[in-house]
């Protein structure tokens, strides 16, 4: 019988027995040789019926697996690409972090990044605006060529004509400008950020460099990235490890990076404690005290008196070894093998439970920054594959908090304000509507204060500048030192201040607004062994008493510190009188 039969045949085989059959069944009794050979003729043609038909079921059944094989196939093949496409939700993470901090230095600006497909010879927008900026550049466009090797801004209406090549918008009003800041890998151009301004005045020398700082930045982390690919070995730990990268937020502090690297070492090693500390940085340290002391950032398994954030000399001790030495060590009696080494402490008790270990550097800038220690009670052996695993967690949580420090430096100078330290004006009036809606979700009262100080352009014109901008700075701190971490402070502008005080009334936030006002008229303010006393005025609103927009709350504020001037200054002033019973 053929190895495969198919339905059509089967049905012909089976008509033909029920043939037979009725054939046998009126056969007259007189025939009886013919009756006895149509008996054994239907016997075999019966089992023969039977075997086509087991034969059909175990086909039906070898179909609907090969089914659920391609299915799970193919379901393979989905994953695969997922977790080829890791690294670009990676990426797409990092231009979003970029496109959102562009804002941050000028309210006007809007930014895109573009990165080259040489398959098609053009630059692919991947994150931008794109009713505004267009999909696809040509790598032969004349600007983007003229201006990708020297980072130089250019004029729309110089180039009216190939203004229009990049911008989709044609609202143009002649003075807009745009700056390119070329990304590289390599050495070599993979693509650049494109940011337009509606004004070259509006373009400060700290601005230009602040985006020349981001597109360094993303030159870095793509570099970073695929030097990371390389190293990862399986595809199973690439996905693993790119999705926790994909993962972090590095606009949270550090501890979260600690965290989503824990369940990252849980998931590929077996053992009683894991202990991640790293280097704690000193403004006065010499070169050679480097790592004296480490702080333990993260704790997983077993707990004893050394938990997260205790300090303990990273020379002697066998955790801060990979910190001092730069390399990785592995030992299954760490007391043997470092005899004259502590654990963390040399006052610890003796009596040592962890026996195995193994240890790595986190490397930053090419710098032992810190440590990844694993212990086991028993003296079991980590695994050589185990280590080399280790190695690799090692220089990726490096790659993550370097990328994460990196971006803090850039974020904060482009939202920060520069002399004082402070939220500068865009970035606040950002946090303002942010909290606004915040306001809104939980049907909360919010206090916005205006400060303005006074008579401070004769500090500038009999003291100096510089003693202008150490005034700043002091009063920048007092504002601080008045309010909640929860609260919100900025420059809003030369010797103007503004601060939002979440979820409270005016009548309650007036004695912090008062306390401001009497702390800076009693300070004793000097500098270059020259005094002097100063005082400041405020203005007050009430959110959504008064208003419920950042406009008009902060125009109300203005108006009530005017106010507050025109009756001598000194002093703060409430818009209105409010409700006492609000709040």
């Amino acid at each position: 019988m053929p190895s495969m039969i198919n339905l059509k045949s089967f049905s012909s085989a089976l008509a033909a027995f029920c043939m037979l059959v009725f054939v046998y069944s009126f056969m007259p009794d007189s025939f009886v040789k013919i009756s006895q050979f149509l008996k054994y003729l239907t016997i075999i043609s019966t089992i023969i019926i039977l075997m086509m038909f087991y034969r059909i079921l175990e086909q039906t059944e070898t179909s609907v697996e090969n089914e659920q094989q391609e299915y799970d196939i193919e379901k393979s093949n989905q994953e695969i690409k997922f977790r080829r496409a890791s690294p670009k939700k990676l990426y797409k993470h990092l231009t979003k972090l970029i496109i959102q901090t562009t804002k941050s230095i000028n309210e006007n600006s809007s930014s895109a990044i573009y990165i080259i497909n040489p398959q098609k010879n053009n630059f692919a927008l991947q994150n931008g605006s794109v009713g505004e900026f267009v999909d696809a550049i040509p790598t032969k466009n004349k600007l983007v060529n003229k201006y990708l090797s020297n980072k130089k801004k250019f004029h729309q209406k110089d180039y009216p004509e190939e203004w229009s090549k990049l911008f989709f918008s044609n609202s143009w009003r002649g003075s807009e400008c745009a700056i390119i800041s070329p990304i590289n890998i390599n050495e070599n151009i993979a693509g650049f950020i494109l940011t337009r301004l509606d004004h070259f005045s509006n373009v400060t020398e700290k601005e230009f460099n602040l985006l020349s700082q981001l597109s360094d930045y993303i030159s870095f982390s793509l570099t970073n990235l695929e030097s990371l690919e390389q190293h990862i070995v399986g595809e199973d730990s690439k996905a693993l490890i790119l999705e926790i990268l994909s993962n972090l937020d590095f606009k949270s502090d550090s501890q979260n990076i600690f965290n989503q690297f824990k369940y990252l070492i849980r998931t590929f090693f077996q053992y009683d404690r894991v202990t991640i500390s790293t280097r704690k940085e000193s403004e006065n340290r010499r070169k050679y005290d480097k790592g004296v002391t480490s702080t333990i950032k993260l704790v997983d398994g077993d707990k004893d008196e050394f938990v997260e954030g205790s300090d303990f000399p990273t020379n002697g001790s066998i955790q801060g070894l990979p910190v001092i030495t730069g390399t990785h060590f592995q030992t299954n009696d760490w007391r043997a093998s470092h005899p004259n080494m502590f654990r963390f402490k040399s006052s610890e008790l003796n009596d040592y439970k962890y026996k195995s270990m193994m240890g790595v550097p986190i490397i930053i800038e090419g710098e032992s920054r810190g440590a990844i220690i694993l212990e086991k009670v028993d003296t079991i052996h980590f695994l050589k594959q185990e280590l080399a695993d280790l190695i690799l967690i090692g220089q990726v949580l490096g790659s993550a908090l370097h990328w994460k420090f990196e971006y803090e430096k850039i974020h904060k100078n482009a939202t920060h304000d520069g002399l004082s330290g402070l939220l500068n004006h865009q970035t606040f009036k950002e946090k303002f509507n942010d909290e606004i809606q915040r306001a809104a979700r939980f049907q909360q009262k919010m206090a916005v204060m205006m400060f303005d100080l006074d008579k401070f352009k004769k500090v500038n014109d009999t003291l100096g500048h510089q003693y202008g901008d150490y005034v700043i700075q002091t009063v920048a701190k007092i504002m601080v030192d008045n309010v909640r971490a929860v609260d919100v402070v900025a420059r809003y502008g030369g010797e103007e201040f503004a601060v939002i005080l979440i979820n409270t009334t005016a009548v309650m936030s007036n004695i912090v607004a008062q306390r401001i006002v009497d702390s800076i008229a009693e300070y004793q303010f000097s500098y270059n062994g020259v005094e002097t006393r100063l005082t400041i005025s405020g203005g007050m609103s009430e959110y959504p008493t008064h208003a419920d927009n950042m406009r008009q709350l902060i125009e109300i504020a203005d108006q009530e510190l005017y106010a507050t001037k025109d009756r001598g200054g000194n002093g703060i002033t409430i818009h209105k009188i409010v409700d006492q019973n609000f709040g």
